[in-house]
Formats: structure tokens, sequence, C-alpha cells
């Protein structure tokens, strides 16, 4: 019981994390689960409450996390930065492990080489939820952002490998340098062969089971959660790296699913949103623990007497330093590399001869003001976190044959838990400073966050574009492009008159109320008119962006009737109307043409804005257009539009999830992201009530 209610702890602490980030800035999300956690320990939960083996919490942690990151990760960008990723997850993970090791074990010589080696590994991976969240406060270029986080996803493979080496050496107490490297060639390769395997295996066996007619996005969601574990235990039991088994699966997953279709869309949104909210958990527990476990550590190690209190911090100290070192010396050597390629290249492609191309290249210094400021937040920039602690977390409890007991476990883990905190601290609060958030104007940055959403919501749609559903999709996309027209033009995001159209919406819930006295309607379309008039206008009185009103007034009338005139390539489809429908569509023009009959003796007002009440009447007018014209053609091509009307439901969601995306690094702002997010809830309450 203890044992469930410290899980259940854990729980509200990272639902109450999530709270708190989501209104303290400046903050990132890591340092809020361990303040959460120090703060529960207090309380008298602490990490006894929750025993778990190393092994398992290797199974559990870090192989759906490692998964996810690898199936999220831009697969071109990073292949195109291949050779400076692998540099940074393997050649500085090792230099690290070096550096690391040898100063402990000099600093403090009671700590077997082994376990120093084990704690430099550990501190090799960055965390990659702490570098996605580095965006927020600091402006990061697109190839750092990619570096860093190839760099987080492939040293965290690097990383437990090493480690793994390390506790072996330090358990059987012999260590074989070819030993050791077939083992880790076997291991890596092998790793990375069988990830790949095992996710081809299970996109055949997904294919055939979607053959046989089974489409449950519950079955298909949950399959791929457990696949990570799957891979990981099969990997371990035929003694291959399980960490690099998962990555390769991680990585191949869209290779090998290209399937499109609409179960395949609504299935791939919830594994979405499942994952995110997993990742989260994952993530939260470790941070939490970690903040849970730091007092008790840091109480135990203060009364140990071998070790000084001033020691203790000194230790922390030049260990984050030693860290921080290595990786900006490493940024430094690459950026005076990647200066000199390219000044060789300018210089060849210019013609200069071969003394000139030397002089040139000479000429490149070693250390420019530039070069010395991004190396240091490039450095700065590799917080460590959970895949660290959870690697610490495996460390054995005893060593050798006769199960002796590791003593210096707990001083192991206290130290990575310091680095961690300080690499943290620094990621925060000092990043910022070296490469400051641009502050551009609200309103072009939000214009410009708005069509890279439509952008992505396209590029979406683009790939997930069949032979079967082409014709829907492409009027969904060309929906999207004049949208984003719409916008650079000016018009996407214009202060309107807000009254003009409550005032517009009022006059025609008079004629609706009014008619339906009169019996010239039916109840039932007057009372459904009367439903989506009143939405509209608690809309507006909720601060909605006015432009967006404008759509649905101008959509409402062509989907109250299930038929919607969509253009594309010159052609016309239409879906059929029930009779209640046409009666809707009917009184719907009559309607529209009482408040145009309105709108038209205000333009002579001068108490309203001649442009305000101008483009109102366009839209109506554009809406009584299609109104008209809803009754030629009905039938002509229904299966298209049923097909377009699933696209711009996956093309909703797809826009939400760029909108939290565009959010959560930082890109718009809260106010900003609920206005937009409101917009498409406008678009999919069009979807939903056909009206």
């Amino acid at each position: 019981m203890t044992t469930f209610s410290f899980i259940l702890v854990l729980a509200l602490a990272v639902i109450v994390s999530a709270l708190i980030n989501q209104v303290v800035h400046g903050v990132s999300t890591p340092l809020i689960q361990i303040a959460i956690g120090v703060a529960i320990s207090f309380f008298g939960f602490t990490a006894s409450n929750f025993s778990l083996d190393p092994e398992l919490f290797l199974v559990l942690f870090i192989a759906p996390l490692l998964y996810d990151e690898a199936r999220q990760v831009d697969k071109v960008a990073l292949w195109s930065n291949r050779t400076v990723i692998l540099s940074l997850a393997v050649g500085l993970v090792v230099a690290t492990i070096l550096v690391v090791g040898f100063m402990l074990n000099f600093l403090q010589p009671s700590i077997p080489l082994a376990a120093a080696f084990a704690l430099g590994a550990a501190l090799g991976p960055t965390d990659a939820v702490a570098v996605a969240s580095l965006s927020q406060r600091a402006s990061l270029n697109k190839r750092q952002e990619v570096l860093l986080s190839g760099e987080s996803l492939i040293n965290d493979a690097s990383g437990v490998v090493s480690f793994q080496f390390a506790i072996a050496a330090l358990t059987t107490g012999a260590f074989s340098l070819l030993d050791a490297t077939t083992s880790f060639v076997v291991s890596f390769f092998g790793g990375i062969g069988l990830g790949l395997v095992c996710a081809a295996i299970l996109a055949f066996f997904v294919s055939r089971v979607r053959d046989f007619g089974l489409e449950d996005t519950t079955f298909h969601v949950l399959l791929e959660v457990l696949t990570p574990f799957f891979v990981f235990l099969i990997a371990e039991e035929v003694h291959v790296s399980g960490i690099l088994a998962v990555v390769a699966a991680g990585l191949s997953y869209s290779f090998f699913n290209r399937s499109i279709g609409p179960n395949i869309a609504r299935m791939k949104i919830v594994s979405t949103s499942v994952w995110k909210v997993l990742a989260f958990i994952l993530n939260g527990i470790v941070f939490v623990l970690l903040g849970v476990q730091l007092p008790y550590a840091m109480s135990d190690m203060w009364e140990e007497r071998s070790v000084s209190n001033p020691e203790l911090i000194a230790l922390v100290l030049a260990l984050s330093a030693a860290v921080i070192g290595v990786r900006m010396l490493w940024f430094l050597a690459l950026n005076y590399i990647g200066r000199k390629q390219r000044a060789h290249k300018e210089q060849k492609n210019s013609g200069g001869s071969p003394d000139q191309v030397r002089r040139v290249m000479k000429s490149v210094r070693l250390f420019t003001k530039d070069s010395l400021v991004e190396s240091c937040a490039l450095a700065l920039a590799g917080p460590k976190g959970a895949i660290t602690l959870s690697i610490m977390f495996t460390l054995p409890y005893s060593m050798g044959a006769a199960t002796a007991p590791f003593s210096e476990r707990d001083f192991l883990i206290f130290l990575a838990s310091g680095v961690i905190l300080v690499t943290l601290l620094l990621a925060n609060f000092v990043l910022p400073v070296l490469l400051p958030k641009k502050q551009d104007s609200s309103v072009d940055a939000n214009i410009q966050a708005s069509i890279e959403v439509l952008r992505g919501v396209i590029e979406d749609l683009a790939a997930r574009q069949t032979k079967e559903n082409r014709r829907a999709t492409q009027a969904v996309m060309k929906q999207y492009n004049d949208r984003i027209e719409r916008i650079k033009q000016g018009t996407g995001y214009e202060e309107e008159d807000t009254g003009l159209h409550v005032e517009a919406l009022g006059w025609e819930r008079e004629f609706v109320l009014a008619a339906i006295d009169e019996e010239s309607v039916s109840a039932v379309a007057g009372y459904r008119m009367l439903r989506r008039i009143q939405q509209e206008m608690d809309l507006i009185r909720h601060e909605r962006n006015i432009w967006w009103l404008f759509g649905v007034l101008r959509k409402r009338a062509a989907l109250i009737a299930k038929s919607v005139k969509r253009s594309i390539h010159d052609h016309r489809f239409f879906s059929a109307c029930s009779p209640e429908d046409l009666e809707v569509r009917e009184f719907q023009i009559r309607a529209l043409e009482h408040v145009l009959s309105k709108l038209r003796v205000c333009l002579n007002d001068p108490g309203y804005r001649t442009e305000d009440v101008s483009a109102l009447m366009v839209e109506i007018q554009r809406d009584l257009r299609r109104l008209r014209r809803i009754g030629r053609g009905i039938g002509t091509a229904a299966r298209v539009e049923d097909k377009a009307t699933e696209v711009r439901r996956l093309a909703c969601f797809l826009e939400l999830d760029h909108i939290q995306d565009m959010y959560e690094k930082g890109r718009i702002s809260r106010s900003t992201a609920k206005t937009m997010r409101e917009n498409v809830h406008l678009m999919q309450l069009d979807l939903e009530d056909k009206v």
C-alpha cells in the first residue's frame, strides 16, 4: 500500500508541475518538478518508498523515452548534419567519460576508475526535454536546434552502452580492450540490426492485421506503446544493445509505416497525444524522484565523515565545470573546422591559386568573439536530466561474485544529481543572457506564427495524400493556401468592429424569432438557426477573433444542407441535402437577405465604419451566392465531399497540434495560442454541426 501511495503522490506531482508550468514562465519544467520533489520529501515520502530493480528502471523509463524521441526526430535534418551530430553523440561522450573519469578518480581516489568512468558515461547524454524547452528562453537558430536535438537522441544510446561496459568492468574487476571493442561492435551494430528487423516485422504484422479489417485505434496505439518494451527485452535476450535497438526501431518507424487513410490518420493523432502524455509522465516522474532523492542524498553525504561538505560542493562544481568545459572546447573545434572548410570552399570556387587558398586557410582564427559566445552557449545548452538520473539509478547495489555492497553508489548518485541541478540552472538562467530571445513585435510574430502553422498543416496533408483522397486533400490544401494569402495581405488579424457583427447576429435572431412566431418556418429549422446564432454571439463576447467569425458566417450557409461548393482544378462537387436541410437553407437565404438590407442602411450611417460594414456585406453576399447555387448539381460527388470533410477534420487536428508545438517552443504567447485554438474550434464546430 505504501508503494501504491507513493506512486499516486508522484502522479499528482507531475500533474501539479504541468499546471505550474502553464502559469510560471522563465523556469523550465524539470526545475519545477525537482522543486516539487524536494517539497514532497519534507512530508515523509522518500525514494525508499519506491523500490525498483535497476534493470527494470532502465526498461520502464529509458526505453520508451528514447523510442519516442527517435520517432519524432527530423530524419532529413538529422541526416544532413550526421557528421557533426555523430561527433557530438559519440566523440563528445567518449571525451566526457575520459575527462570526468580521470578527474574524479584523481580528486577522490577511493572511487574506482571504472565507477568514475560509469559516472562520466551517465553525464554524457543530454536531456531531450530540457533541450527542447531551451528555445522558449534563448534565441537558437534552426541548425543549433537540429544539432542539439540530434545529439540528445543518439548520445543517450552511446552513453548507456558505455555505462554498461563500465559497470561490467566494475563488477567483474577485469577489462580487456580487445574483448570490449569486439563486444561493443557486436552490441552496437547488432542492436541497430535487431531494431530494424523488429520494426520491419512489426510493420508487416500491422499491415496483415489491417488486411483482415481490424482498424481498432485502441489496439494499434497500445501495440505501438508496447513496442519499445518488446524490442528492448528481445535485444537484451540476444545480448545486443537494447537501447540502440529501440532507437533504430524508432528511427525506422516512419519508413515502415507509410499507409494513409482516415483510420490511420485518426490512429496517428491519438498515438501522438498518448505519447506526449506518456513521455511527460515518465520524464516528470524521474525529475520528481530526483527532487525527492536530493535532500536525503545530500543529508546522508553531508553527514559522511570521509568527505567534508566543502569537498562535496567542490566536487560537484568541478565535475560540472569539466562537463561544460569539454563541451565548449568541442564546439569551438567544430566551429573552427567548419569556418576553415567554408573558407577553403569559397576560395576554391572563386578560382584562387593554391598559395592563396593556403593563406586564406591560415588567416582563419581559432577563436573569435562570435565563436566563443556560440560555443559557450551551446555548451550550456546541453543540460543533464532524466536519462542521466535513470542511468545512475541502475547502478548495482553490490559488486563482485561475493555480492559485496557497493558503498559508493549513493555518493555517485549524489554527484550526478548535483551536476544535473547545476547544468539545469545554468541552462535556465545563464543561456538566455548569452543568446537573448529576440523581441519581435506582437503583430508580426503572430502573423508569422499563423503562417508557419498553416504551412505545417499543408505539409502534413501533402504527406498523407493518396490516389483515393487526392481531390479532397488538394481542395483542403487550397483552402489553407488561401488563408495564408489572406494573412499575407494583412487581412487575417485586422481589428474589426465586433459590435457590428453582434448587432448583425441580433438582427438575424430577431428575424428568426419573428418567423417562428408567424409559423413561416418549422420550429426545428428555426431553433437550429437560433442555437447557431447564440453560439456565435457567445464566442464573440469571449473575445474570439472576428475574422474567423466572418468565416463561420460565410461557411455556415453552405454547410446548412451538407453541401459545400469547392473549387479545385475547375471541378465542382456537392453533397446531398435532407428535406430539413433544404428548408434551413431556404430560410437562411431569407435571413441573410434581411441582414443585408439592414447593412445597406448602415452604409450611410456615420455611426458605423464604412470598411467594417462593407466587409461584412461582402461576406454575406458570398454566402448568398453559394446558397443559391446549392440546388444545382446536388449529389454530383457526395463521396468526394465526404472525403473532403474527413480531410478537413484531420487538418483541424493537425493545426491544433502545430499550435501547441509553437506554444511549447515559446514561439507564441499563451493568449495567442488560445486565440488560434479558438479559431480552429470554430471550424470544428462548423464541421460537426453541419449548420
